[in-house]
């Protein structure tokens, strides 16, 4: 019998762990959240300021997500720049910004919501 005990102790630890990492986020897909990023004016121009907005979607909850713009300039030595969004109705964060030089900007849209941390890759061309 403690033969058995000490080879089933194992199994109580593994389901603690799993019950804590699915906690905040039961239910959500991270694979069904898509994010649209969308410019205004369409086209950037460079030292135009300029509304950035993405519009997420797939979210079983929306109270308390948070979203952050992680923009990559098309210089490699290039520091990336983190910019906080603010929501502005259902399913868009926004926030402004202008680009000192032409090219394609990489944007990574991090979504955040309790321990939920989804990242989107977009593109923006600046002239």
């Amino acid at each position: 019998m403690l033969d058995y005990l000490k080879r089933m102790s194992w199994i109580i630890p593994v389901l603690f762990l799993l019950s804590a990492c699915s906690a905040g986020t039961q239910g959500e897909d991270p694979a069904a959240i898509q994010v649209e990023l969308v410019s205004e004016p369409v086209s950037a121009a460079v030292m135009q300021k300029i509304t950035l907005t993405a519009q997420v979607t797939g979210l079983v909850k929306k109270e308390g997500t948070t979203v952050q713009f992680d923009i990559r300039s098309p210089e490699k030595d290039a520091r990336p720049r983190y910019v906080e969004t603010k929501e502005i109705g259902k399913d868009s964060y926004t926030a402004e910004q202008s680009f000192d030089k032409p090219g394609t900007y990489t944007i990574y849209i991090h979504i955040y919501r309790e321990d939920l941390h989804v990242t989107k890759k977009k593109q923006l061309v600046v002239s």
